[in-house]
This record gives structure tokens, sequence and C-alpha cells, in this order.
């Protein structure tokens, strides 16, 4: 099977003989496997926040509804005087918002290297070996960048195009516009067996 570091390596050559590789605009061969840049990652970032706001913004709304089958007599106003209990409190929300986001990165990076985001703008997280992370480190990976989103900023100085969290982690977000679910042995931890670099340039 082509790699991408092959064809990478023998710019002479024609079209992949992979299908997935021929089906690739010729301008994205070459980035093909390499580090993305700031504002690909930002653009992937500001989809999966967004979809975690609809989320909590939708789960807000299904709370303020059952609050009136459960109680259609009271009197509380919540969204006009900010003292009902129809809705939960500010507070509440944001750490819903928090860790919903941490828990759809978490398993979005663990079981394909991709979320919905990454997926739009053809990118996938990787560990140091150029494979998908496992759960401790996509779970360790999700917390810095929730808590920490600043760190994305790194990768507009660093010459590698890696953030705060590649560079402890030792990960890296490398563009991918082919999709391949991982096999059997690769899913029970053993080697991840998909279209990609062997290691992340």
């Amino acid at each position: 099977m082509t790699t991408f570091r092959e064809y990478r390596e023998n710019p002479e050559a024609s079209a992949p003989k992979d299908d997935a590789l021929k089906a690739l605009p010729r301008d994205a061969w070459a980035i093909q496997g390499e580090r993305a840049g700031f504002i690909s990652r930002t653009v992937a970032a500001g989809i999966d926040v967004t979809l975690i706001f609809l989320t909590v913004l939708g789960t807000v709304a299904v709370l303020w509804m059952l609050s009136f089958i459960i109680d259609p007599t009271s009197a509380s106003a919540p969204m006009a005087d900010g003292q009902g209990d129809r809705v939960p409190a500010i507070g509440v929300m944001i750490l819903y918002g928090y860790a919903l986001n941490w828990f759809y990165w978490t398993v979005c990076w663990a079981t394909s290297g991709r979320t919905l985001g990454n997926l739009v703008m053809g990118l996938r997280v990787v560990n140091f070996r150029g494979e998908h992370m496992r759960w401790g480190g996509s779970a360790v990976r999700s917390l810095f960048c929730t808590t920490f989103p600043f760190g994305l900023l790194w990768v507009i100085v660093s010459g590698a195009n890696r953030s705060v969290q590649d560079v402890v982690l030792r990960t890296s977000v490398i563009y991918d516009w082919t999709f391949a679910l991982p096999k059997l042995r690769g899913a029970l931890g053993g080697r991840r067996d998909e279209i990609g670099p062997a290691q992340p340039s």
C-alpha cells in the first residue's frame, strides 16, 4: 500500500495507486499527512465548540419544557427575571458545557482521531507514532485543550505547527482527507492499520 510518506518522497510519481488517495485533489497530495496550520485547526475547533454550545442550549430547552410538564402551575419565570428554577443556573450550564466538550473530544480522538470539525476540515489527531490516540491520552489531551484553549496560539509561532498541548503530549494534528475505520486488532489495542504516515512530519 502506498503511504503518504512514500508519495511525498517520490515527487516524480504520478497519481498514487490507492483509490483513497486518487480521490484527493492533486493540490492536496503534497500536504497530505503534514501538520495542519493555525487557521484549519481554529476553524475545526470552532465547529466543535459551536456544536457543544448548541447541545447545551438544546439540553436547557428540553429541561425548560419538561419543567412545565412536571410542575405546570409554577409561576416562576426564569427567562424574565433570572430568579426562577425552570432552567439550571448559568454556572451549572458552563460546567456542563466543559464536561460535555471534554467527553466529546475524548471519545472522538480515541475512536477515530477526528471530531466533526476535524472531519469537515480534513484533519486527524495522532500520537507520536502517527496513530490515533488511546483512551488515556485522549482524555488527558481533551482536558488540556478544554481548560487551556489558548495553547492553540502556539501553532502561530511554532515552526512545526504544534500547539502547547502537542508539545507537552507529543501529539500532532495532520491533514488527512481520507477516512478508514481501524481494523479489529487495532480497536482491541494492537497496531493501528490505517491509511496515513508512519510518523507525522
